[in-house]
């Protein structure tokens, strides 16, 4: 018998190694539906002037091929497996372990989905580094290159090089993420049944995915230019190395304009929405497929 309940509202005692692997399955089905629109995210994030994503797309086209589109999708797979099998799998450890407190809906799913995201980018972060690299350069072509380039710079601990930048844009995201999908799902409920409720009930995934992404993107952007701030590549960006999250972000909006942070928003939200409805889905799916 299929379980159809929701195994991300509070208080669900949703099976922690079952939401293991509905995680990374949900994680590796969202990579491979976004993966192109990732990649011209992050180049857009980190070429100041790169001019619209159809521009970004161009450029990657004419110099890289098809085969450009999709730079880096082997650590961004297992990026995306082990975060989504982290996240999901935590989420259900905290949603259990923190319900006695009784704490209001939204601020138990802010506080839950905060530290579901902190240890899922912890866990995780080695893989976006590599990504990243791989995305940024046109030169390096494999994953071993790109790991071999991290160890010359900065030897081993180079794939943790902007972590704390990155666990707090994470936990900030996921935050707003599950917050807002729990407070969408509250107002679907406190609806009149009908065709209202169900619409916004549906919605509630997608929603989580934009405001997530609108609220956190100037940081996210910061922290790709200091994560690429020691890389070869990129000397235009040694001047971010060692420099706190924000301080990057204010640089960028003072040299660049306000507008820089948002460079490649556009596209993060056409891969971001997608990306996080397809995931919650593919979690809930699985979830109940197997009773979790």
């Amino acid at each position: 018998m299929v379980d159809h309940r929701d195994h991300l509202r509070k208080g669900e005692d949703a099976k922690i190694g079952v939401s293991l692997v509905a995680g990374a399955g949900s994680g590796l089905v969202a990579r491979f539906a976004t993966a192109p629109m990732d990649t011209v995210k992050i180049r857009s994030q980190i070429t100041p002037g790169s001019g619209s994503p159809m521009d970004v797309v161009t450029r990657i086209m004419r110099s890289e091929g098809l085969r450009g589109l999709w730079r880096g999708n082997v650590p961004g797979s297992l990026m995306y497996v082990v975060y989504g099998g982290v996240q999901f799998s935590t989420y259900a450890f905290y949603n259990s372990a923190l319900s006695p407190l009784r704490w209001n809906d939204q601020l138990h799913s802010l506080v839950v989905g905060g530290l579901a995201g902190m240890s899922s980018s912890l866990a995780s972060y080695p893989f976006d580094v590599l990504r990243t690299r791989l995305v940024a350069s046109g030169e390096l072509a494999t994953l071993r290159a790109a790991v071999r380039q991290i160890c010359i710079e900065d030897g081993i601990p180079g794939l943790f090089k902007g972590c704390v930048a990155s666990v707090v844009t994470i936990t900030l995201a996921t935050s707003v993420l599950f917050c807002t999908y729990e407070t969408v799902k509250i107002c679907a409920e406190r609806c009149d049944p009908g065709r209202g409720s169900v619409v916004l009930d549906a919605a509630a995934s997608p929603l989580a995915g934009l405001v997530s992404k609108l609220a956190t993107f100037p940081l996210d952007t910061a922290r790709r230019r200091l994560l690429l701030s020691n890389a070869t590549s990129h000397h235009n960006f040694k001047t971010y190395s060692r420099r706190p999250l924000l301080a990057v972000a204010t640089h960028i909006a003072q040299r660049e304009g306000y507008r820089a942070l948002y460079q490649g928003c556009s596209m993060a939200l056409l891969k971001s929405v997608p990306s996080t409805a397809i995931s919650l889905w593919t979690y809930q799916w699985l979830m109940s497929a197997v009773g979790g």
